[in-house]
């Protein structure tokens, strides 16, 4: 699970959305109280700022962050804002309780989490006079410790060089990141970790040198054992192995910090803690129950010492042996793991038996928190939840899927999180059942026809999973209209292609807010980050999918686009920038804005730091987007800066070449995309020398492969195996596909097989076109084409939209389905419907998305390819599939 996502499920039960909207009814009030004369206001999201005119603060130096507890912070903000006021100092505050609870949350960041408010002095003198005026006006408040930061004297002050102005670089693997001004006047990467350090450049003024000496100098943790490693991270605290002596038993630290790691009732980690070892205590000797060893403190934390359960979570155990994620999933595997997994229920079954015969709900049943031994006899884990029916108490933390919603209480909790359980190891989608309980009689259906469960088994997933809005759930009416008529259209023996893509187009247009101007289309978490307007996930991304497929597009959703283009400094890049967005307003008919949008992207380009060299965001993108101009006005200019942005990037790639471990590998982030990029070029200049340049790098990217035992190609990432579009083998193969194309007898060409292969799973996490199902789908209806010898359907532009289905990899097989059908029929796991259209959860499927990466526009741009031959990813494909241009927009 990806912990960013959480503090953006909130707002709206539906779609993701800022905190800043599911606190807006809890703002503080000094965010609208009338400020002096002199002063002015600004907004940065969640945060609140405050500035003196004709004060001009550095772009960089020390700045002061305020922490504080949600009790007090009323009280310490009214002390910041006055005193800032009457010293004229710039300084920004979170605008609310909810955001401050986020923000100090147990998985919230932990470089961030505490930073309640921040004061940027102009200069050391200013400096020194808020740490003591400041400091002795808050002496005494409490707030959690701020772990990038250098705590001053003991109060809530705290110091750390950074930046001031909002500045950005490319860091080593190539992403935009907040930048400073280095020594020698370059842009580095202004590194934000849960741990304080000052660049070795940076200076330090005298009155505070002797505390950031006496930081460096520290070392002892105070604890008296010996820490081995890093079992985990939260906000609330690290989960360590450690010893007391060579000689010993390994055990497990659990650390919590004060202040820090709060639930939905703001409850701090210490606090939960504590209850974790009386819980721990009063179960002693219970089947697998982890014995504790006591409480202890260090420093300002204490800990937990608890037995060290050896072996792997359960979620460690499916992904090394679910059967589902392999090609041509064999049947005796799949009867093999049936076995295992029914022993794994019984197992939860008897040890939550012996729990709630103890007088305790464990209240926090989810894969990770069970432990499977060795042996193979199971352990619980993670008792921090866990509460007495005598005094129980529900409780505020949970994973998503597994956590009993409203209406849920005593040992029923865990009966939801066993029938989660139940559900997860067969089809790992409880994610699903949260967003819609509609979904688990669908999945649990699927569950008994897949798998040879004995009768019954599914029963429970129907009965918690599956309860009606009765028994507390917000009702969500917008998700029971055409269920039945929505997933018939997927799972259909043929294809309806007109209806499939009208119903996509209908659900993305009834999600729209148009009266927003942060977003048009719901989507990814990132559009809060990066903006709404990109290909990858803003407006661009879905009314290219709506173009690119043939499906109708609002023309007021294209003036919402131009406007917000020409209101707004945009970076550079073609799925995460500009680029992107002048690309598509192009196709859309808007020429002069787009070409308008390109030069401010040029001449920003030209006066910044050197694009990186992914095709996200960096050179490869902008020379393909360069490329698309330059052959619309015939203008040799912009062919030639398109060839020098791509051979840039291809010169870093080259340069880096396999010397950096960590570096990224697909069509986004990888050596890929500038791969790509050089082929096209080829394609309009006839040099070979860059086809010669593409094909080492596709080597470099397949170098980060490995052939798995199931016959397929995909990308190392750490302990897993990608095969998608962002940065897995399916990425890569779309660019190895623009090589064959060229050179069909490259030493390159036995790759293909693999991957395509990669391509087949029966199971996908998700549904989205960078990292799930749809990105498969997409890849391997654009490349059988190619493969078979046949012309790409989508050579002309936008198909007439017939029905059916085109022959591909299965197309030999008599009476069956082909490959793409049985890929499109798969859709229908995730597909909930809206307003009863077809939509698809985003990444992490905690909500809905209607994004060209995650949601419903990739979903649709990808059945496109499939089902009709419309066009896929911009400049994927054979040369001249790029969408046509379209008349010009009435306004």
């Amino acid at each position: 699970m990806d912990n960013r996502y959480e503090a953006y499920a909130y707002a709206d039960p539906l779609f993701y959305d800022s905190p800043r909207r599911w606190g807006a009814h809890e703002e503080f009030a000094a965010v609208t109280r009338p400020l002096p004369d002199g002063w002015e206001r600004g907004e940065l999201e969640m945060w609140s700022v405050v500035r003196p005119t004709g004060v001009r603060i550095p772009d960089q130096g020390w700045k002061i962050h305020v922490s504080s507890c949600i009790e007090t912070a009323e009280e310490v903000l009214e002390t910041v804002h006055a005193y800032c006021l009457r010293e004229r100092i710039t300084f920004k505050f979170l605008r609310g309780l909810p955001i401050l609870q986020v923000q100090n949350s147990k998985y919230a960041p932990r470089g961030s989490s505490g930073k309640f408010c921040t004061l940027y002095p102009v200069d050391d003198a200013e400096l020194e006079r808020c740490l003591h005026g400041l400091g002795r006006l808050l002496a005494g408040r409490k707030g959690p410790y701020i772990l990038s930061d250098l705590r001053w004297a003991d109060g809530p002050l705290y110091l750390r060089y950074g930046g001031f102005a909002e500045r950005y670089c490319r860091n080593e693997q190539g992403e935009r990141v907040l930048a400073l001004t280095g020594p020698d006047g370059r842009l580095v990467p202004d590194v934000r970790g849960a741990g304080f350090a000052v660049p070795p450049w940076a200076p330090v003024p005298d009155c505070i040198a002797p505390a950031v000496a006496e930081r460096a100098a520290q070392q002892d943790t105070g604890l008296p054992y010996t820490v081995e490693r890093v079992l985990h991270f939260s906000n609330a605290g690290g989960v360590y192995l450690a010893r007391d002596g060579a000689d010993r038993p390994p055990v497990v630290l659990k650390e919590a910090r004060p202040f820090a790691g709060l639930d939905q009732r703001g409850v701090d980690a210490v606090t939960r803690l504590r209850n974790e070892h009386g819980i721990l205590a009063r179960l002693a000797g219970a089947p697998g129950v982890p014995a504790e060893h006591g409480l202890l403190t260090a420093w300002e934390h204490e800990f937990l010492v608890q037995e060290y359960v050896e072996g792997r979570s359960l979620s460690e155990w499916l992904t090394a042996r679910y059967p589902l994620i392999h090609p041509g999933a064999d049947e005796d595997a799949v009867a093999e793991y049936t076995r295992d997994a029914l022993a794994i229920v019984e197992q939860v079954e008897r040890a939550l038996a012996g729990i709630h015969a103890r007088g305790v709900v464990f209240g926090d049943l989810h894969p990770r928190n069970l432990i499977i031994r060795p042996d193979g006899e199971l352990s619980f884990i993670d008792f921090e939840l866990a509460s007495t029916l005598d005094d129980f108490l529900r409780p505020a933390l949970g994973a998503a899927g597994f956590t009993a919603p409203l209406g849920y209480t005593g040992t029923d909790i865990d009966r939801y999180g066993l029938a989660a359980i139940r559900l997860w190891l067969f089809f790992p989608l409880a994610q699903l059942t949260a967003l819609d309980p509609g979904k688990a009689g669908q999945l649990a259906d699927a569950v008994e026809r897949r798998f040879p469960v004995p009768a019954g088994y599914a029963d429970d997933i129907r009965r918690y999973l599956g309860s009606a809005p009765s028994d507390g759930r917000t009702p969500r009416p917008e998700l029971d209209l055409g269920r039945a008529e929505t997933r018939a259209l997927l799972e259909a023996p043929v294809a309806d292609w007109p209806a499939i893509r009208d119903s996509l187009a209908a659900g993305i247009a009834a999600a729209a807010t148009p009266d927003r101007t942060d977003r048009l289309f719901p989507g990814d978490v990132a559009q809060f980050t990066q903006g709404g307007l990109g290909l990858a996930h803003g407006a661009a991304g879905v009314l290219y999918a709506l173009h690119a497929t043939g499906a109708a597009v609002d023309p007021g959703h294209v003036r919402w686009l131009a406007a917000a283009a020409r209101g707004r400094t945009l970076p550079a890049g073609l799925y995460h920038g500009g680029h992107g967005v002048a690309y598509v307003l192009d196709l859309l008919g808007e020429r002069e804005q787009a070409v308008e949008l390109l030069h401010r992207l040029t001449t920003a380009t030209s006066a910044g730091a050197e694009p990186g060299p992914g095709l996200a965001a960096g050179g490869p993108g902008i020379a393909l987007t360069l490329l698309h101009f330059a052959l619309a006005a015939q203008d040799d200019r912009l062919l030639e800066e398109a060839l020098t942005q791509a051979r840039s990037a291809a010169g870093a790639w080259e340069k880096a070449g396999n010397s950096d471990p960590r570096r990224r590998a697909g069509l986004l982030a990888g050596a890929s995309g500038a791969a790509l990029a050089l082929v096209r070029l080829h394609e309009h200049t006839g040099d070979h020398a860059l086809l010669d340049q593409a094909e080492t790098l596709l080597e470099l990217d397949l170098e980060r492969c490995v052939r798995v035992g199931d016959g397929t190609l995909q990308v190392v990432d750490g302990r897993r195996v990608l095969p998608y579009v962002e940065t897995g083998s399916a990425g890569i193969g779309l660019a190895l596909d623009a090589l064959l194309a060229h050179r069909p007898d490259s030493a390159l060409a036995d790759r293909e097989a693999p991957i395509r292969r990669a391509g087949e799973p029966e199971f996908v996490i998700q549904p989205g076109l960078f990292n799930g199902r749809a990105g498969l789908l997409g890849y391997l209806a654009l490349t059988q084409r190619r493969a078979a010898g046949v012309a790409p359907l989508g050579a002309g532009g936008t198909a007439d939209g017939a029905g059916g289905t085109t022959d591909g990899d299965g197309a030999g097989e008599a009476g069956g389905a082909t490959l793409l059908d049985r890929q499109r029929a798969l859709l229908a796991l995730h597909q909930i419907p809206y307003r009863g259209w077809l939509a698809f959860p985003g990444d992490q499927l905690l909500r809905l998305s209607t994004d060209l990466a995650t949601g419903s526009a990739g979903v649709l741009l990808a059945l496109g390819t499939a089902l009709a031959g419309t066009p896929f990813l911009p400049f994927t494909g054979a040369p001249g599939t790029a969408p046509p241009r379209s008349r010009p927009t009435s306004r």
